[in-house]
């Protein structure tokens, strides 16, 4: 046994030497995503697991939108409640009627105070199409509490591009065009601030229950 007890040491300190150094170096994939989170502009909040909080919370600005009721929907109408922002239209095919399902049953699963404190938001980027009475259809398929807007295209690529996302009209494709558009949701603040984004995985989930956690939270 004395014989193998250097062998034993040397064996311990090799081990503890290069937790130490994964503690101080952290590895290439780590620093790589802490690199590509500081150049998106997104950082992880402790409190959050499904949550990217953007850094610097601007203020979004001036639109004038109209929702499906035709009333004039603006900046105003973001204050006092946290807001959830879909980028799409009523024409996609799949992503949107997808993540609009799972954005019901997200709503669904909140409880009724903390549902108070949200708008659930489609903003329509292909206004030609989706009128208010056409996005009012589309939208009582998911949930009644949903608000769908619209308006100008200058006034969309303004709002799309200060939330973080992007679009493309495919008009190229002829009558039946496609909309390339970001699949994420946004989130706005009750200051009429941007917030940050909610991880996809997390929205399409079967169990929202961490996210349902996440937006109580948040609204407190």
């Amino acid at each position: 046994m004395n014989k193998l007890l250097p062998y034993i040491l040397i064996a311990i300190a090799a081990v503890a030497g290069l937790l130490l150094n994964q503690y101080l170096n952290p590895s290439e994939k780590q620093a790589n995503s802490a690199v590509a989170d500081q150049e998106n502009g997104i950082r992880i909040d402790n409190r959050f697991e499904t949550l990217l909080i953007y850094p610097k919370k601007n203020r979004l600005p001036e639109f004038q939108f109209v929702n499906q009721d035709k009333h004039s929907f603006t900046n105003e109408n973001f204050l006092e409640r946290w807001n959830l922002i879909f980028i799409g239209y009523t024409n996609c095919p799949d992503v949107c009627p997808n993540t609009l399902n799972q954005m019901t049953q997200l709503y669904n699963s909140l409880d009724v105070k903390t549902q108070q404190k949200f708008q659930f938001i489609l903003l329509s980027v292909d206004p030609e199409r989706d009128t208010p009475d056409h996005l009012r259809n589309y939208l009582d398929y998911f949930h009644e509490d949903f608000i769908g807007v619209s308006g100008d295209k200058t006034q969309i690529d303004k709002t799309v591009k200060a939330l973080g996302g992007v679009y493309s009209l495919n008009k190229e494709e002829g009558e039946f065009y496609t909309v390339d558009h970001s699949a994420r949701i946004f989130i706005v603040g009750p200051e009429a601030r941007r917030y940050g984004i909610m991880e996809s995985s997390s929205i399409a989930s079967s169990d929202k229950s961490t996210l349902v956690k996440e937006l109580t939270l948040l609204s407190m």
